[in-house]
């Protein structure tokens, strides 16, 4: 054991540092706040934490079992354990954890509807894992929402931007900012929205990419996979023109049979998102299905279903799949400047935009719809 091993932090103190992080500084709980928490069987032991954590607050903590996608208990044991909004001294705040899906959207956005705006929070958990707590965490709403301004700031000044990768990335891509709305996702609680956790992104709907992506990060899709959804030794390199995507090569063979599931669906090849993630906690790509990598300061493109209304982007694909960098270089033309994602250093006192969406959700998201049909891996 080498001295920097044996003084490094155990990972279960760095699972509960992150508890602590997730109560202090994304859902801010005080002492008379009520807390329940909703999980999936395979996020039990997180949510244990966060319930001993609260526990030895002295605070009131109740737990529940549900099922991701299809449980018709759900909403009665929900209920069975929710306390009335006349009863309340401080807020509701409600924790749901899923690894793989973030399910029964009509049930829990129920309950913006039965408390005031300002009673209630509901931190929307998609991705549980070690590595939620001991990185995503580490940097706060605070922080985010510093890194997500001075992009937007930035972004929002040019009508078109040049991506580029050390691996070959080269794209050109036409923004139209008064058409498709700009999401910022920075884990920050807005009254009467969802707080969709881990945070760190920036996305919108480009008006045209054309170029050449070599993806050379990750995977992230909603489907049932567990395959090793990193790309770091098998990039995966795709031609776009005209917002489409077009040949595509990994030396993956699982990697190139996922990307041909998705791409094959109806409107699967078409570009959905915008995507620069702005987390710069997550320093390493996981090998899951996850969200954490979607956070990682890059540039990704999502192929298949878009972030817009249908009145603006007239289609509907049942297919997302996140294609991922490691690291990119954005070039801004009107300020003549570039931004390389990995080590920008955000506007210090700038303001946060004010946006329609903070990333809220208006359905299940990464449920069934595709991944029983697709069968992968």
């Amino acid at each position: 054991m080498t001295a920097s091993t044996a003084n490094s932090p155990s990972l279960e103190h760095q699972i509960l540092e992150g508890v602590t992080k997730l109560l202090d500084d994304y859902a801010a709980v005080k002492a008379d706040d009520v807390c329940l928490i909703a999980y999936s069987p395979d996020t039990r032991a997180y949510a244990a934490h966060i319930q001993v954590a609260l526990t030895l607050r002295g605070m009131r903590a109740k737990a529940f079992a549900m099922r991701p996608f299809i449980d018709p208990e759900v909403r009665d044991k929900l209920h069975a354990l929710l306390t009335p909004p006349h009863e309340l001294t401080g807020k509701l705040i409600i924790f749901t954890m899923e690894r793989d899906s973030m399910s029964h959207y009509d049930v829990f956005a129920e309950l913006l509807t039965m408390y005031p705006k300002n009673q209630l929070k509901i931190m929307r958990i998609i991705s549980a894992s070690d590595e939620l707590f001991t990185t995503a965490f580490n940097k706060t709403p605070r922080e985010l929402a510093l890194r997500n301004a001075t992009l937007l700031s930035k972004i929002k000044q040019e009508s078109r931007i040049r991506v580029t990768t050390p691996q070959g990335t080269d794209l050109d891509i036409e923004l139209d900012h008064d058409k498709f709305d700009w999401i910022s996702n920075r884990g920050a609680w807005r009254p009467g929205a969802f707080t969709i956790l881990p945070a760190g992104e920036i996305a919108s709907y480009p008006a045209n990419v054309n170029g050449v992506l070599v993806a050379d990060g990750a995977l992230n899709a909603n489907v049932a996979t567990r395959m090793d959804m990193r790309l770091e030794h098998n990039p995966l390199t795709i031609t776009i023109k005209d917002s489409v995507a077009g040949d595509y090569e990994c030396s993956d063979p699982e990697i190139t049979r996922l990307v041909e599931g998705c791409f094959n669906r109806e409107n699967g090849r078409n570009i959905g998102e915008l995507g620069f993630g702005t987390n710069n906690a997550t320093q390493e790509f996981v090998a899951d299905n996850s969200h954490m990598n979607e956070r990682f300061p890059s540039l990704h493109l999502g192929f298949g279903q878009h972030n817009q209304p249908e009145t603006i982007v007239p289609y509907v694909a049942e297919i997302h799949l996140d294609v991922i960098t490691n690291d990119a270089d954005i070039y801004f033309p009107n300020a003549d400047e570039t931004i390389r994602m990995s080590n920008f250093v955000p506007i210090p006192g700038i303001e946060h935009p004010v946006l329609i969406r903070d990333q809220d959700i208006t359905g299940d998201c990464c449920t069934r719809g595709c991944a029983p049909r697709l069968k992968l891996a």
